[in-house]
């Protein structure tokens, strides 16, 4: 699947409905329950698929996550027909980064007490965020350049 061409896009554009519909996603409004002035969100996850949208409060599609490794229920993305580069380590990803010339970041985390190694390549339009744990590719984080 193409996930690049619909970062920016709206909920509503065709290309994306096209993309819910086939996967009979079903689309989930986050709004800020707590009075915090969080911004309005809208989710739609496909977990046989694995992956999940990320729309911000006027429905532009922010975030792309794809998971490669089975977390949270999700079944790994495939990864044949995916115009998003997977590496097998760190070390892969940023050879990629230095011979393309895009801006690294690299650091380590523990998340509800999961370890994970990470790296972040910053594009013009976008950036991808792979997460390493137990040096295997886990999760990978397309979002909107800002």
């Amino acid at each position: 699947m193409n996930f690049l061409p619909l970062l920016g896009k709206r909920l509503k554009d065709d290309e994306v409905t096209d993309v819910l519909e086939s996967a009979q996603i079903e689309v989930v409004y986050d709004f800020d329950r707590l009075h915090e002035n969080v911004p309005d969100r809208y989710w739609a996850a496909s977990k046989k698929d694995g992956f999940r949208f990320g729309f911000d409060a006027n429905q532009i599609l922010q975030v792309i996550f794809l998971y490669v490794e089975p977390i949270e229920d999700f079944t790994p993305v495939t990864r044949d027909d995916c115009d998003i580069p997977f590496f097998s380590s760190i070390a892969d990803a940023e050879t990629h980064a230095a011979k393309m010339r895009f801006p690294v970041t690299k650091g380590k985390s523990t998340v509800l007490g999961i370890p994970s190694e990470w790296l972040r390549l910053d594009h013009d339009k976008q950036s991808l965020h792979y997460e390493f744990r137990g040096n295997q590719l886990a999760l990978v984080t397309v979002a909107k350049a800002r």
